[in-house]
């Protein structure tokens, strides 16, 4: 019975319209309209779905699994910066609202599934529902301000205590994706990450 209701369709888009309902009341009928201009994938690990260069056409909803913003590197591997997770908006606003290539690639961790809408149906969303783009954009600066202090609890400490506190933060993360990734987004090399992680199997 549990799997039947997570598979269903209006399982998988309550999780969207609980986030817009955490900042505002919005009727039956309209939260109906909203999910409907959104359409659903599911994504294997690795696949993209903004990359560096192009300017971001669309708006995604994290359903389920992880997103990684990855940046270009000249002549090594993309680095990751940081991870999405369920329940998340995330596209790059200042690519897509002023139509300029994006710097960073976004990226599935995971197989995920993710609700999207192209720029034009957002468009088109905001103009029915004028309440709906300052909505999504306070969202999406909060989203920014947690990635910034994310990103500063890991400035500072050796990598044993950086891979500890990781693990204290983000579990559900870790157990989800590849151990490269890891490394790369607490800035070390896959080695030394084994290392790591032999030690703290020992503490």
């Amino acid at each position: 019975m549990l799997m039947a209701l997570l598979a269903s369709p209006f399982y998988m888009s309550k999780l969207l319209i609980d986030l817009l309902l955490q900042y505002r009341q919005i009727t039956t009928e309209d939260q109906s309209e909203i999910l409907r201009s959104f359409q659903h994938k599911v994504i294997k690990a690795g696949d993209r779905l903004i990359a560096a260069g192009s300017v971001a056409r669309q708006l995604f909803f994290i359903e389920s699994g992880i997103l990684k913003i990855t940046i270009p590197h000249p002549t090594d591997k993309d680095m990751v910066y940081h991870f999405m997770k369920e329940g998340q908006f995330m596209t790059f606003l200042y690519s897509m609202y002023g139509n300029i290539p994006a710097q960073q690639n976004l990226e599935a961790a995971c197989d995920s599934e993710v609700y999207f809408i192209s720029y034009q149906g957002l468009v088109r969303l905001y103009e029915k529902f004028p309440f709906l783009k300052p909505l999504i954009d306070e969202i999406a600066q909060l989203a920014m301000a947690q990635m910034v202090n994310t990103k500063n609890m890991y400035m500072t400490g050796d990598a044993l205590n950086k891979y500890q506190l990781f693990m204290r933060e983000e579990r559900n993360v870790a157990v989800r994706v590849a151990l490269a990734d890891i490394a790369s987004y607490l800035g070390m090399t896959p080695q030394s990450l084994s290392r790591i992680r032999r030690k703290f199997a020992m503490i």
